[in-house]
């Protein structure tokens, strides 16, 4: 029915093709809706086109419309500016019988159609390809997101791949001790390995199973010499599983734990929050 309306309002429906539309408009409130606005948008598309065109060419149009209403009926007319005014005052009138409109052809018809056909197509492909564009950007961002994420993860298993090496290097290593520290009451389940290279006095801590520490809080490794806590370092940073951290140097050792501390460390160990512990 679309299409219909825009030949309605474009003229291009025969008398009876009207007629339907207009008895079918007065039925349906949305389609006389519908057919005001096709006519509003068409009218307001000349109004915007429209050309005035130039102040002489009323004059000649006049004047050619005389001479051939004069050579039909024999007489010459000229019509300009010199025509006597009539006594009363009013200006002398010539009547000029407008011709009868001539019926739209079928050929100016079929072209109408074919005009708002495609216009309905261009609209329809201009949607069509703009949907297409905004499912590709989706896509793209999609892609996107997707070869970051494949980023990160080639990152983490280069990391990983780098502290395995250390790791390997160190257990190699026959200066290095190598010490398991099992969780305690406070959390069973954790384990930490603690490699200790008595000539070099280095100390790598690696963090196999740990929970998060919370905000505000660190992990603290300590070492045990004579009976004493020595601080051996902070652990730092949100996933610390599966890293391997290089703590301070330690000269002497009994034994290694880790509590959870005040970021940026304490002076002695909290005792209650001690997770891991493990003798030499």
């Amino acid at each position: 029915m679309s299409g219909v309306l825009e030949l309605y309002a474009a003229g291009g429906l025969s008398a009876d093709e009207k007629a339907e539309v207009e008895q079918v408009a007065r039925e349906y409130s949305e389609v006389q809706a519908e057919l005001d606005l096709i006519k509003n948008t068409f009218e307001r598309y000349a109004n915007l086109h429209a050309v005035t065109p130039p102040a002489h060419l009323k004059a000649k149009v006049l004047q050619a419309v005389a001479q051939q209403k004069a050579g039909a009926t024999g007489t010459h007319l000229k019509l300009d500016q010199n025509i006597a005014p009539d006594p009363n005052g009013n200006g002398r009138v010539i009547p000029i019988n407008q011709p009868e409109r001539p019926a739209a052809t079928p050929t100016f018809n079929w072209l109408v159609a074919a005009a708002v056909l495609l216009l309905i197509l261009s609209n329809g492909f201009s949607y069509y390809f703009y949907q297409n564009w905004k499912k590709t950007e989706r896509n793209l961002q999609v892609a996107q997101v997707a070869q970051q994420q494949y980023a990160n993860n080639i990152e983490q298993v280069q990391q990983q791949l780098i502290t395995n090496r250390k790791e390997l290097a160190l257990i190699r290593d026959a200066n290095t001790q190598r010490v398991e520290l099992k969780g305690l009451e406070k959390s069973p389940s954790s384990r930490v390995t603690v490699y200790w290279r008595r000539q070099s006095k280095d100390v790598y801590v690696n963090i196999e199973t740990l929970p998060a520490a919370p905000v505000h809080k660190e992990y603290q490794l300590w070492a045990i010499v004579d009976g004493k806590t020595v601080d051996a370092g902070m652990i730092r940073g949100a996933n610390i599983e599966g890293e391997l951290y290089h703590m301070k140097n330690i000269e002497n050792a009994e034994a290694f734990a880790l509590t959870l501390e005040p970021v940026g460390g304490s002076k002695i160990p909290n005792l209650d929050e001690m997770y891991v512990m493990g003798k030499i």
